[in-house]
């Protein structure tokens, strides 16, 4: 006789800090010809370089996020060229959120440039995922105990775990406020980072020992 199987999910939540902080930087050039365009946005790329480099203790990892440089049409004739346009776009990954107020001070002189985030992540090794993940489990073997007990019997054997991927949500918005302390120099960001919530689900199939349906009955 096959043994009696009973399949339960399991769940577990946590909420935690988050572990990096993604900033999205853009500097855009507008000129009357394609290569004076494109010679600020070279010059524009070396400035950005030099700049996280002497903030290289607080970033992750930097890399460029796009390039774009484009004709300007006349409204009128809709064929002619009056110009040209372009952005150069920078993403910069910090892991010191400390130093974060001070990087984004740092860049934001560029001219015609533009700043987004931060948007607030972990890293993919963060204990988070392993503790929601066991808690996942422990989740789903109290259940199975509790149905197994409803039925007289008790877990037995493992069968099959199925795991769906932990994942974490978490805000993305700048959550930020200038406050100035003293002189306009001195002003800083106060950044709150958003917290992750870190999710989690199992399932997991068990034998069960012969249920007493006589004694469930007579409950």
């Amino acid at each position: 006789m096959t043994a009696p199987i009973v399949a339960v999910r399991g769940e577990a939540q946590l909420e935690v800090p988050p572990d990096l902080a993604t900033l999205s930087f853009t500097v855009h050039s507008a000129g009357d010809s394609a290569d004076r365009t494109r010679a600020e946005l070279a010059n524009a790329s070396g400035r950005i370089r030099e700049l996280l480099e002497s903030h290289g203790g607080a970033i992750e990892r930097s890399s460029t996020s796009g390039l774009h440089v484009a004709p300007i049409f006349s409204a009128r004739s809709g064929t002619k060229i009056t110009g040209y346009r372009g952005s150069f776009s920078t993403s910069i990954v910090v892991h010191d959120f400390d130093a974060l107020s001070d990087l984004v001070f740092a860049i934001t002189p560029l001219p015609n440039s533009q700043i987004d985030g931060p948007w607030w992540s972990l890293r993919r090794d963060n204990p988070a995922y392993r503790t929601v993940r066991m808690d996942a489990i422990a989740d789903a073997r109290r259940r199975a105990d509790d149905y197994a007990a409803a039925f007289g019997a008790s877990v037995a054997d493992l069968v099959e775990v199925s795991d769906v991927e932990a994942h974490f949500a978490g805000g993305r918005e700048m959550r930020a406020f200038a406050m100035a302390k003293g002189e306009a120099d001195e002003a800083t960001f106060e950044f709150a980072p958003a917290i992750q919530t870190v999710s989690g689900q199992v399932t997991v199939r068990f034998t069960i020992t012969s249920p007493d349906l006589k004694a469930v009955s007579g409950q």
